[in-house]
């Protein structure tokens, strides 16, 4: 089974993620994130495991080892042409989450989708909108660099779900 590893935000944040994606949605008819109900993220680990339970109880010993923390979003990005996404500065907290999760959660698991979430591969999105035309990109650009400066979101959440379709297995409030 294909599982994400994500980290979620204040409800500030969260609330401002969701507009985008339902604006976007609204105007391009590229609803996937809004339909799937993924709620506004960043995803740290892509894994495939057999082991639900191994991976549950090693999350519970990762998130002993973590603190809320800032990210700061700064720049509108295009995964071409599919994905439009909201960009964080890469820092000290989402390197060391991503390379934590990814270690320890990998004695369990093995590496998804084709590695692109593994330290020093991985360019961490909030995804806006997935699985556009490349005209439905174009609108969503429009949309997004509208509305869009930069800001600060406070990490407040880590959550282990299973991917495609997406369901929340559990999340942790961090320290």
């Amino acid at each position: 089974m294909d599982y994400a590893v994500t980290l979620e935000f204040d409800r500030e944040t969260e609330y401002m993620i969701q507009e985008l994606i339902d604006e976007v949605a609204k105007v391009t008819g590229c609803d996937y994130m809004k339909q799937s109900k993924i709620p506004p993220h960043v995803t740290v680990s892509a894994l495939v495991s057999d082991n639900e339970e191994a991976m549950l109880l090693e999350m519970e010993s990762i998130v002993q080892l973590m603190n809320k923390d800032v990210v700061w979003f700064a720049n509108i990005g295009v995964f071409n042409p599919l994905v439009i996404y909201l960009g964080p500065v890469m820092n000290e907290f989402l390197q060391s989450t991503c390379r934590t999760v990814n270690e320890r959660l990998l004695k369990y698991a093995e590496v998804g989708n084709r590695g692109r979430y593994l330290p020093n591969q991985w360019v961490p999105h909030a995804a806006i909108a997935v699985k556009l035309t490349p005209e439905a990109l174009k609108e969503a650009f429009v949309i997004v660099q509208e509305k869009f400066s930069a800001f600060g979101a406070t990490a407040e959440k880590l959550v282990l779900a299973r991917a495609e379709p997406y369901e929340e297995i559990r999340s942790w409030n961090l320290k």
